[in-house]
């Protein structure tokens, strides 16, 4: 498709477009839609994901950057009635935007702006029922990582206290054109009945500060939050040795600690 318009990859939207059709069906069936439900696609590139997800009956709402994958789009899907394209940044998704309920979100995230469209997910963590995500293998891991793990830090505490993680698959460059440099993974996000934590602002303030020092004891990272004898009264309070290091605490931990410093 990309050569019958004259189109290349662009480096400046960091695209790899997935071509093996056992991977693109494979994160079609993990979204599991019933027949008429509405997906959000981030970033749907030629249309791969779009096709797969049309053919299981789903009203695909594709938000796409890139010019010339919006006139691709429109020319290849215009007749297709359950297909609506918007242009837009994945980046700065605003789910209230584009639907009232929960919805489910799906895409090939484009590596450079993972970070971003994780922090928007977990902020509208509400209108999220379920998302299925290409993700580098790292992430993955970070994602899956528990308390205490190399891989455990700030991105885990944040995303597991909305949505219990599930890995789908493990992908290897040659899924996609061109290949990239990593292996790369699918995860599901499913929202959890109720938060493991909500995400306050002081919540955010404790989490970053445990892991920007991660090598300190929670007594030195946090100690910039609040005076002294606040820190001692929350972490009694919280029940959370300050001799410990950040990256052994749980998500429940970390919430107790944040209330308790909040007051």
């Amino acid at each position: 498709m990309l050569a019958r318009h004259g189109y290349a990859p662009s480096k400046r939207y960091s695209q790899n477009f997935l071509v093996t059709e056992g991977v693109v069906e494979g994160i079609a069936e993990a979204v599991a839609l019933a027949e008429g439900e509405r997906v959000i696609e981030l970033g749907p590139g030629a249309g791969t994901l779009t096709t797969a997800l049309l053919r299981r009956g789903a009203n695909v709402l594709a938000i796409e950057k890139d010019p010339r994958m919006l006139a691709l789009l429109r020319e290849e899907l215009a007749d297709v009635e359950r297909f609506e394209l918007r242009e837009g940044d994945a980046a700065a998704l605003d789910l209230a935007a584009l639907t009232d309920t929960p919805i489910a979100v799906t895409g090939n995230l484009p590596y450079a702006i993972t970070g971003s469209i994780f922090r928007g997910l977990v902020a509208q963590k509400a209108l999220v029922a379920r998302s299925v995500v290409m993700v580098q293998r790292e992430v993955r891991d970070r994602l899956l990582a528990a308390a205490g793990e190399s891989d455990y830090g700030a991105l885990t505490v944040f995303v597991t206290a909305a949505f219990r993680v599930e890995p789908v698959m493990t992908v290897k460059p040659g899924a996609f054109f061109p290949p990239p440099k990593v292996t790369s993974a699918v995860v599901r996000l499913v929202p959890h009945a109720v938060p493991r934590a909500e995400e306050t602002e002081g919540f955010r303030r404790v989490v970053r500060a445990a892991f920007d020092k991660r090598r300190k004891t929670l007594r030195n990272a946090l100690s910039g939050l609040a005076a002294p004898e606040v820190l001692a009264a929350a972490f009694e309070s919280a029940e959370v040795d300050p001799g410990l290091r950040g990256e052994t605490l749980d998500v429940e931990a970390f919430a107790r600690l944040a209330a308790a410093i909040e007051g």
